[in-house]
């Protein structure tokens, strides 16, 4: 994606801004999100049997052929037992293919996605990012009421920067629809699966990574795994305090930035007539 200017990361907890801020950063596994659709396979019956015929009636082109690699990159780096099928290597091939009676049956085509989406909700986890940092919505869902911290990140492409999967460790945006259609024959349609959400999420403009958690270190603790990933400090940009962090908490993101990240500039996020500001610890706006 196109180079974005600044992507912020909202938290509920000051304790743990001197990992955050070391560049420790935590992948969620699906399974721990807050939204129940993230990677639960929508199958439209309407919508696969229009693909399905469309497909069959005029074929595939050169482009569909790109994406049908990268659905197969996304199988074989996540989910190489679900692969029923090499990936064509030309469109008339993929044509035939298609035509065949393998694919007559959208019954076994449910039993399928829904396998392959539970191996895939497995083996990934999310970094998940926010366009904004005046969201008063972000602020009390995930910084705990404003009394938690947001960390601006910049240039984070230069990092994430994709692979052949098209879906993999790169930058997305996530789109937002009031109906989700979901995986059909139309080869780009498995991004559904990753970078789709519900129009009630659209307060977030989300900008998300998906990673393969094996490209994490894993850290076991009472509550169950932890994912982390080592992200270099020069992505961190600023330190955003909420206007409720109580003094205490705000020392210890302030000696946290102080001793790990002493780049990073300290601003204080103030809520007045129902919108959010910044302001440094300077006083200058």
């Amino acid at each position: 994606m196109s180079s974005i200017p600044s992507l912020y990361k909202f938290l509920g907890n000051p304790a743990i801004a001197g990992s955050v801020l070391a560049g420790s950063i935590k992948f969620t596994p699906i399974a721990e999100l807050n939204d129940p659709a993230e990677l639960n396979p929508t199958l439209n019956r309407e919508a696969v049997l229009s693909s399905l015929n469309r497909l069959r009636e005029i074929g595939y082109s050169q482009d569909d052929l790109i994406h049908l690699r990268r659905q197969g990159a996304v199988l074989h780096a996540l989910s190489p037992s679900s692969q029923a099928v090499q990936v064509p290597s030309t469109p008339e091939e993929a044509t035939r293919l298609i035509q065949s009676s393998f694919y007559d049956s959208t019954s076994t085509l449910e039993r399928m996605l829904t396998q392959t989406a539970r191996d895939i909700a497995s083996k990934v986890g999310l970094f998940c990012l926010s366009r904004r940092f005046d969201s008063v919505p972000m602020w009390a869902h995930y910084a705990a009421n404003a009394t938690g911290f947001a960390v601006e990140f910049t240039g984070l492409e230069n990092e994430f920067t994709g692979d052949a999967t098209g879906v993999l460790r790169q930058l997305r945006e996530v789109t937002y629809a009031q109906e989700i259609e979901g995986v059909t024959f139309d080869p780009k349609s498995h991004e559904s699966l990753f970078f789709s959400k519900y129009m009630d999420w659209s307060y977030e403009q989300e900008v998300r990574v998906v990673l393969p958690l094996a490209d994490c270190r894993r850290h076991v603790h009472d509550q169950g795994n932890l994912y982390l990933y080592s992200l270099p400090t020069k992505y961190i940009r600023r330190v955003i305090l909420g206007w409720n962090i109580n003094q205490t908490s705000a020392d210890a993101v302030q000696n946290a930035v102080s001793e790990v990240c002493p780049s990073a500039e300290v601003v204080q996020a103030h809520f007045v007539r129902g919108r959010v500001s910044l302001v440094s610890h300077n006083g200058a706006a």
